[in-house]
């Protein structure tokens, strides 16, 4: 999303006490104000991915305890496959009672506990992204029937953001000189900057029409259980600028 807004001061701003203005133009300043983003490509070089074990028994106690042992199992495997401890946490531990009615046609009774469910997960973050293929293997291999994932993103939160940033700034101001030419107006200083959100999101190779775009060249090597692909980081920004008659 774009805003472009043009404000005109032909004297100095009067204020009262109580309002303290964000922007404060010169005599015969005018007001551009731009909202612009800008993008960093990177390469994700993590995987995170919740692992976990979904147990049931007659009673709580043979449920958890059988979750437990599973659980254990499940973790001590991801740790041999190359995950370090402290990349491993506990996300959810539950029971729950499991009901069914006497008989399919039995709307009118109470239902009857059955057994117990048990769930447990765990969040892994693998940083060694070329093994996550290894790891969920190593899990499944161990019992784990609950996995989901892996959302692919980087240990670092702010990679590519310092690219970004200076994208978004570059784009501000291509877009003020643009609106400062076609007024016959130059740029004359910067009054404000503003960060206003960021995000980081995979990027999708795929035209409108849903045709995946290709290179054409020789069949590629078949593809790693985990192929990392590429992510987009965009930060928006918002520009005050002050725009001055051309000399």
């Amino acid at each position: 999303m774009k805003r472009v807004v043009l404000t005109m001061l032909a004297m100095p701003a009067v204020t009262s006490a109580q309002t303290t203005p964000v922007t404060t133009l010169q005599p015969g300043e005018t007001l551009l104000e731009v909202q612009a983003d800008g993008q960093a490509k990177f390469r994700p070089d993590a995987a995170f991915v919740s692992i976990g074990v979904v147990s049931t028994g007659t009673t709580a106690r043979e449920a958890t305890d059988a979750n437990a042992a599973q659980m254990t199992a499940v973790i001590a495997a991801v740790k041999k496959a190359g995950v370090d401890g402290r990349y491993i946490r506990t996300q959810q531990i539950s029971v729950e009672p499991r009901f069914a009615r006497s008989g399919q046609n039995d709307w009118q009774g109470l239902a009857q506990i059955t057994g117990y469910v048990a769930r447990n997960s765990v969040a892994v973050t693998v940083v060694k992204l070329a093994s996550a293929g290894d790891v969920i293997a190593a899990a499944f291999g161990a019992g784990a029937n609950s996995v989901n994932g892996p959302n692919l993103g980087s240990e670092d939160p702010a990679k590519g953001l310092a690219e970004a940033r200076r994208a978004a700034i570059a784009n501000a101001r291509h877009e003020a000189d643009d609106y400062a030419a076609g007024l016959g107006m130059r740029v004359s200083r910067v009054l404000q900057v503003s960060e206003r959100g960021r995000q980081a999101r995979v990027v999708d190779y795929v035209r409108p029409d849903g045709i995946v775009l290709t290179p054409i060249a020789a069949p590629p090597a078949p593809p790693p259980p985990v192929a990392p692909g590429e992510m987009e980081r965009t930060v928006s920004i918002w520009i005050d600028y002050a725009l001055v008659p051309a000399r």
